[in-house]
């Protein structure tokens, strides 16, 4: 330590470890805030993914949750609605846009868990990353889908992710893997037909997103392959994993110091129609360094959106509507909407209504042109009467 203080010193640094910088940057007791679960159950075909996913997230649960299935295949989850009480949606195309509607639709419904079955199909399904890549490449008339194609889709890609990992609630992706048959050894010593799972599908590396991450095989076993769980060990093999699994988790992740993610509560404090521009200022910085200004919701007009841009978009109205933005700055304003596409989304008006941010601008120019005429009038008569 003390030569980490004189080496500070000699950069012109202060020499306490425990004094504020002026930036703001400094160390702090690190403190374990209670989480949600981001969880990953990989595996080939009939290895029960699904109703391993389902069983976890009824572990889950707290007293009186919701469980609610983003379901791209087919509809599988329901076969199993006699078993699991939970709600549905089904997707038909996979475009990392709709996962991330999906994800700010169950936001604003209060689901507790949700299960992505699977996450899959926005990679290589029908509308997924792949199939965008390779139609945007065609369309740009281009062989190199690096240059034409995942430029543009790269993005989307984490937008989605960070819709995922900013969910105000537990979430279990499934995710398939490519499979190949191969001869083992069975229980008798005879080597049989098997079917393994060979690689994920889905884009590299995205396992390193989920606290933990497990396999299952045909025999519904799930070997850990990560975890960030303390009472879970890597490499612990588990047989048919139920909702006691779910609870088991659950207990360590509630025993965090305060309350977990509150995007609801940013996303109702953002179309306040009091909201001042410096507290959106702040609340954006808020929801900035608590890591979820990807979290997916619903603007006004029942649009998925981010919680950064939605509360973006909310300071463009508390400035529209600010005495103190002048007359260039409004303009200034529209030019900036009409380029982002903005102009039309709705915002709270001057009487706390859902507006459009363009009908908005223009009742405040007006409005103040009108002041300002009546003002000059005002003058020129008392001008007169002198």
């Amino acid at each position: 330590m003390a030569t980490a203080i004189q080496a500070a010193a000699h950069a012109g640094g202060p020499t306490s470890h425990t004094l504020n910088q002026p930036d703001g940057l400094d160390f702090e007791d690190a403190v374990r805030a209670a989480e949600k679960a981001r969880i990953a159950l990989t595996g080939p075909s009939g290895s029960g993914k699904t109703y391993t996913a389902l069983s976890i997230g009824t572990g889950l649960l707290p007293d009186g949750g919701t469980l609610g299935v983003i379901d791209t295949e087919r509809g599988s989850a329901s076969k199993y609605a006699g078993l699991f009480t939970f709600k549905t949606m089904k997707l038909p195309s996979f475009e990392p846009q709709a996962l991330i509607r999906a994800l700010a639709v169950a936001a604003a419904r209060g689901i507790d868990v949700v299960v992505i079955d699977s996450l899959t199909h926005f990679w290589s399904g029908r509308g997924g990353a792949l199939a965008q890549v390779d139609q945007k490449t065609r369309a740009a008339n281009s062989k190199n889908a690096f240059t034409s194609g995942w430029k543009d889709v790269t993005p989307l890609l984490h937008d989605m992710l960070d819709a995922i990992l900013a969910y105000p609630g537990h979430v279990i992706c499934t995710m398939r893997v490519k499979t190949e048959w191969v001869l083992q050894e069975n229980q008798n010593g005879k080597k049989e037909p098997t079917k393994v799972g060979m690689k994920l599908d889905q884009r590299d590396g995205i396992d390193y997103e989920f606290d933990l991450v497990g396999a299952l095989d045909q025999n519904h076993v799930m070997v850990v392959d990560k975890s960030r769980y303390p009472t879970i060990e890597v490499g612990s093999q588990h047989d048919k994993p139920d909702f006691a699994f779910g609870q088991m988790i659950a207990g360590w992740l509630d025993d965090g110091e305060g309350s977990a993610l509150g995007v609801m509560d940013f996303a109702r404090l953002a179309v306040d129609p009091a909201m001042t521009p410096q507290q959106l200022l702040d609340l954006l910085s808020d929801v900035e360094n608590r890591g979820l200004l990807g979290a997916a919701v619903l603007d006004l007009g029942k649009q998925a959106t981010s919680l950064g841009s939605l509360i973006r978009l909310m300071g463009s109205a508390a400035r529209a509507k600010d005495p103190a933005t002048t007359p260039d700055d409004l303009r200034a304003l529209r030019i900036r909407m009409e380029q982002a596409g903005r102009i039309g989304a709705l915002v709270p008006g001057m009487d706390g209504e859902p507006t459009p941010l363009g009908d908005l601008i223009n009742f405040v120019q007006t409005t103040r042109h009108n002041s300002s005429e009546q003002g000059r009038r005002d003058d020129a008569g008392r001008t007169a009467a002198a």
